[in-house]
C-alpha cells in the first residue's frame, strides 16, 4: 500500500501567487521517508530501503521526508540511475558512503512549514543528512533566475512551498513544482522496430497515459541508450518520460524516455 506522503501540484503563473513562499531545488533522487517508529527508511510506496546500519544509526527520533541521492561530488542534482543502483540493492555496499539524505520536512511535527524549517535548521544532524536549503521568493524574476541556474546544472527545477501550510499526506496546492519540461508516467503497449542505425532493435515504444487522462496512444522514440534499445522496457511496464506541453489532441509534445518506473 502506498505511503501517504505530501505530493506537489504543478505551478501555473496565471493561477498561483507565490511571493513570500519558500523555494528549493527539486532533487532528482529516491523519495525516502524515515519512519522512526519502525526504525527504517521506506519509499513512497512503503517498500523498505536497505540502508546500512551506520546510516540508520544517524537518523533522529522523529519522522523525516526527503530524497536520497548518490552524490560523491556533493552535487544535489544527483545521478538518478546510480542512485537507483545503490539504494535499491538489498545488500548495502560501500557506495552508501556517498549517499546524501536531503531532508525537506518532518511529518511528525504538527506545525507550519516555516516553523518546521527553522527547527530542522537548528538541529545538529550527522554528515549524511542535509536540510535542503530554502530561499524566500521575493519576485518572479528571482524565481526564474534560480530555476534557470539550477536546470543549467542539469537539475530538474524548483519546488515552492507555502510557509504557512502544514504537511498533508496527499497532493497539495501549497506545494508546487516548477519545471520547463513536464514529466509523467506511461504504460508500454507495443515496441516499434528501429530503422537505419537502429535496425534490428528498438525504435521506440507505443504508450498510453498511466493516469488514464485520455485514451491517446503516443510514440516515445528518443532518450534510450544503446543498451536500452537492445533490452527495451517490457510490454506492460511503466516508464517515466519528459515532454514539452501538449498537442491540441491531447498527446505529449516531444516525449523523451527517462527511465523505467519500478515502484508503480
Amino acid at each position: 500500500m502506498p505511503l501517504k506522503v505530501m505530493l506537489a501540484d504543478k505551478y501555473n503563473d496565471k493561477k498561483h501567487s507565490v511571493i513570500g513562499w519558500y523555494m528549493s531545488h527539486k532533487i532528482d533522487g529516491i523519495r525516502a521517508y524515515w519512519d522512526y517508529n519502525r526504525g527504517m527508511l521506506v519509499t513512497r510506496n512503503d517498500k523498505q530501503i536497505y540502508a546500512p546500519q551506520w546510516f540508520l544509526d544517524g537518523m533522529p527520533d522523529f519522522d523525516l521526508d526527503g530524497e536520497l541521492v548518490f552524490a560523491p561530488d556533493g552535487n544535489e542534482c544527483g545521478q538518478f540511475q546510480k542512485t537507483c543502483s545503490v539504494v535499491k540493492r538489498h545488500n548495502a555496499d560501500d557506495r552508501w558512503n556517498h549517499v546524501k539524505y536531503f531532508v525537506f520536512e518532518s511529518p511528525s511535527w504538527p506545525f507550519t512549514f516555516d516553523a518546521v524549517y527553522d527547527a530542522l535548521k537548528s538541529r545538529l544532524f550527522c554528515a549524511h543528512i542535509t536540510v535542503l536549503k530554502q530561499v524566500k521568493c521575493e519576485s518572479i524574476a528571482q524565481m526564474r533566475k534560480m530555476h534557470d541556474e539550477y536546470t543549467a546544472r542539469e537539475g530538474e527545477g524548483l519546488m515552492l512551498r507555502d510557509p504557512h501550510s502544514e504537511y498533508v499526506p496527499k497532493r497539495s496546492k501549497q506545494l508546487l513544482k516548477v519545471k520547463i519540461w513536464d514529466d509523467a508516467e506511461a504504460v508500454v503497449i507495443e515496441h516499434h522496430p528501429g530503422e537505419g542505425k537502429h535496425e534490428g532493435r528498438l525504435g521506440g515504444c507505443i504508450c498510453t497515459w498511466h493516469d488514464g487522462r485520455n485514451d491517446r496512444t503516443f510514440h516515445v522514440g528518443v532518450g534510450f541508450t544503446d543498451a536500452e534499445r537492445d533490452d527495451p522496457p517490457k510490454i506492460g511496464s511503466t516508464i517515466t518520460f519528459s515532454y514539452f506541453g501538449m498537442t491540441d489532441g491531447g498527446s505529449p509534445r516531444h516525449p523523451k524516455y527517462l527511465r523505467i518506473r519500478e515502484d508503480m
